[in-house]
């Protein structure tokens, strides 16, 4: 934190991290059930649709760059350098997500060109949106909450991102059963689809009110920068590189379980009623959200660094169970679900968590050392990474989804194991706690702490002789 802001309190903790609820059910709800009704209900060939929603990973990468910066840039007015981008993006995200799943009450959907034309449109805005909204809003972490209570905020934001996975999720899958077995969007089957989408939209935008009118953004002094500059800087950041790498990598695991978990359980565990599934789904979502409470009280004993490395050897033990769960004799193989349920929350529990807090310290100490705030640009480059890799998850997702007897998802534990394995080494070397066992320090202009000049494109930027994790590399004209 920086600039002397008063931190928040808790009920002011809830209010920011509950903002993510309604923009977490897009996702989930458009992750799930976007290809399928664009294929199955609104006529259009599956490998354009798969085109059509590709683009949106690359708009929401670049998107999120782009208005981060932005949203470092832009000068302070009454409605706030962040606060402005998410009083206008929460509606304009919610505006576009209806429409996307709404083409037949506008369009003839059985023109394939025109169908096209509606899912490039609305996905590429509705991703431009989310990276409008979301890169300034999880940017102002770091200006009103200190590095000691962005684990509990981290927390925060990440039962909401469940609680949204739980209604996106569910959803998705009843309005797939009731689309299917009722003949699809005919008559009163179309304002079932509607009128759900309608009361999500509404819902994201009322989420965003309590913080929008609660908390107070301060001005933050800002000076002339150079988005090139500033990127060049923020990758000089030894701590911020071995992030952006090692959660890239671990990201292919989390996207491979994830999006092959519900085929696991119905084709592997072999459950079949809507009481298992929802059984298995609580097992798992009521043990990550428990060991959210663990693995803070692990991380201010040891870190989040060490926090994770140890997260990642425990699911070494447990995602290679994939291979047996559902095959041992005398247990009946639901309970065998719900075990490995149990037991892989545990450790997914701690990837899910840190994080949101680990990008709001390295921001945070960068620019208590530099005087500058950047934090909209170090969370929008490690969105372009991470949505780069989580599209690798996902296409390797689908190459093992389609390996035959379903061997896929036998490996898929084994597999996603070796991918938290990797990003191990990678995190031995880096630094997630910059404030552990120190007080944060002031901004650069008021300390008195030795300095050395680092001088990038004719301007002077200050930092701390002791190891705060930066690459010290001096980039020049």
């Amino acid at each position: 934190m920086v600039n002397g802001l008063t931190s928040l309190n808790g009920k002011k903790k809830i209010f920011y991290g509950m903002c993510r609820l309604g923009s977490s059910i897009f996702m989930n709800v458009i992750t799930l059930a976007l290809f399928w009704i664009y294929t199955s209900h609104f006529h259009l060939e599956p490998f354009i649709t798969g085109v059509g929603t590709a683009v949106g990973k690359i708009v929401i990468a670049f998107s999120s760059l782009l208005f981060g910066y932005l949203s470092d840039l832009l000068p302070f007015s009454k409605l706030g350098r962040r606060k402005i981008f998410m009083w206008t993006g929460s509606p304009l995200l919610a505006i576009s997500f209806v429409m996307l799943f709404i083409p037949h009450l506008f369009i003839p959907t059985s023109n394939q060109m025109v169908v096209l034309i509606w899912l490039f449109l609305w996905n590429s805005l509705f991703n431009l949106f989310y990276g409008f909204l979301i890169a300034p809003y999880q940017s102002w972490m770091p200006e009103i909450t200190e590095e000691d209570e962005r684990i509990m905020v981290s927390g925060i934001q990440s039962t909401t991102n469940l609680f949204a996975m739980l209604l996106g999720t569910g959803f998705s899958f009843v309005i797939a059963g009731v689309l299917e077995l009722n003949g699809g969007l005919a008559g009163i089957n179309g304002w079932l689809l509607v009128i759900p989408i309608i009361f999500f939209a509404i819902l994201e935008v009322l989420f965003f009110l309590p913080a929008l009118l609660a908390i107070k953004e301060e001005p933050v002094e800002q000076k002339k920068i150079k988005m090139t500059r500033e990127i060049r800087l923020i990758l000089s950041n030894k701590n911020y590189l071995i992030w952006i790498l090692g959660q890239g990598i671990f990201s292919i695991g989390v996207a491979a379980v994830s999006s092959l978990i519900l085929d696991f359980s119905s084709k592997i565990i072999g459950l079949q009623t809507v009481p298992q599934f929802a059984f298995f789904g609580a097992t798992m979502f009521v043990t990550v959200i428990f060991c959210f409470f663990l693995w803070s009280k692990i991380a201010d004993t040891i870190g989040k660094k060490w926090s994770l490395i140890i997260s990642f050897l425990y699911l070494q033990l447990v995602l290679p169970l994939t291979l047996v769960i559902g095959k041992i004799p005398t247990i009946p193989p639901s309970y065998q679900g719900y075990l490995f349920a149990f037991l892989a929350g545990i450790g997914l529990s701690a990837p899910y968590l840190f994080p949101y807090a680990i990008i709001a310290d390295i921001a945070d100490k960068d620019a208590q050392e530099t005087d500058q705030q950047r934090s909209g640009l170090y969370y929008g480059f490690n969105m372009i990474v991470l949505n780069l890799f989580q599209a690798m998850g996902l296409l390797f997702s689908g190459f093992l989804k389609g390996l035959p007897n379903n061997l896929g998802l036998l490996l898929v534990g084994p597999i996603s194991a070796g991918f938290f394995l990797l990003a191990i080494p990678i995190f031995w070397f880096g630094n997630f706690d910059p404030f552990k066992g120190q007080e944060q320090i002031t901004p650069a202009k008021d300390r008195q702490e030795s300095k050395e000049s680092m001088f990038v494109d004719d301007e002077v930027i200050t930092v701390k002789k002791e190891d705060s994790g930066d690459i010290s590399t001096a980039f020049g004209k």
